[in-house]
């Protein structure tokens, strides 16, 4: 899609780029191709497709998938979008945010999930975004939190998501594989790295996206593992825990975890750290991710 074809979808909107939105449009046929493919999509595929911009790649979607459910907060952009894609019989638009404050996903977001996998009898659920920068790490993250909670369920919920595949920026991309040690290694990547296998496919040059970002991007592909699950008892706790050290990663762990715990319970988790074989002594970037779950386990409830 041409820089100019862009410009007349949005001016239909009366509207511009929102920096607020994060929103950078991509022009690389090409690479709209190439996010499409990273998902291995298939007629019994659903969509969803957060933050759709002019619709460039929804409409790339729709021609390799069942159906397409894409969600944008930004009303009039999507009108505009969807006017402009009208033809496109296997597309949802919904006007709403994906989630429903920091740490939840949209209630009606899941509802039209749920009601399009059924109406359409789709197998798989799969994530395919460009998605907008200041919205895709604690989507992510939900997305993945949100399939922990399933996996405890007496029935299977509406989220069994097979694969994600984004563009994202590039240091965000790069926090997300980071390992123990390295100055990325933090609680996303390790939140992500023990619920799923996460893969940089390709970096993203600026030019392919109208307005330009600062940074770089980066093709991103997810794929969550529910074989983990079963190792992780409680993901709220070890949320709680990542956050707590990660705001304070150059210090040891028995001075960093003091900041999430009440101090009449800090002297028996340092103890309990200890007995389980990690050096309270120690600072978070330093520990696997499977030390993290241990440690998440001795969090008073």
């Amino acid at each position: 899609m041409r820089k100019q074809d862009i410009q007349n979808i949005l001016q239909a909107a009366g509207a511009s780029p929102r920096h607020r939105f994060g929103q950078h449009f991509m022009l690389d046929d090409n690479m709209l191709e190439t996010i499409a493919a990273a998902a291995h999509l298939t007629g019994d595929d659903l969509v969803l497709e957060v933050g759709p911009g002019v619709g460039n790649l929804t409409a790339v979607l729709a021609r390799q998938a069942g159906y397409v459910l894409a969600v944008d907060i930004d009303g009039p952009l999507l009108q505009a979008a969807a006017a402009h894609w009208h033809t496109l019989a296997n597309v949802r638009w919904l006007h709403a945010d994906a989630l429903a404050g920091k740490h939840c996903l949209n209630p009606q977001l899941i509802a039209s999930l749920s009601e399009l996998r059924h109406t359409h009898n789709l197998s798989r659920l799969k994530l395919v975004s460009n998605l907008p920068y200041n919205a895709a790490s604690p989507l992510i993250a939900e997305l993945l939190v949100a399939l922990w909670t399933q996996s405890r369920a007496p029935t299977p919920g509406p989220l069994q998501l097979d694969c994600l595949a984004f563009t994202v920026q590039w240091e965000v991309a790069k926090r997300m594989v980071a390992g123990p040690g390295t100055r990325d290694y933090g609680a996303l990547g390790i939140l992500l790295q023990v619920l799923a296998t996460i893969e940089i496919l390709r970096p993203i040059d600026r030019q392919c996206f109208w307005p330009p970002p600062k940074v770089r991007s980066a093709l991103v592909r997810i794929i969550p593992q529910p074989n983990r699950f079963a190792a992780i008892p409680d993901v709220l706790p070890l949320q709680r825990l990542l956050a707590a050290l990660f705001a304070h990663r150059r210090q040891t762990l028995a001075n960093a975890i003091r900041h999430g715990l009440h101090p009449e319970n800090l002297p028996r988790v340092i103890a309990d750290i200890q007995a389980i074989g990690i050096n309270p002594n120690s600072r978070p970037a330093e520990l696997a991710p499977s030390d993290f779950i241990s440690m998440s386990e001795l969090l008073p409830a």
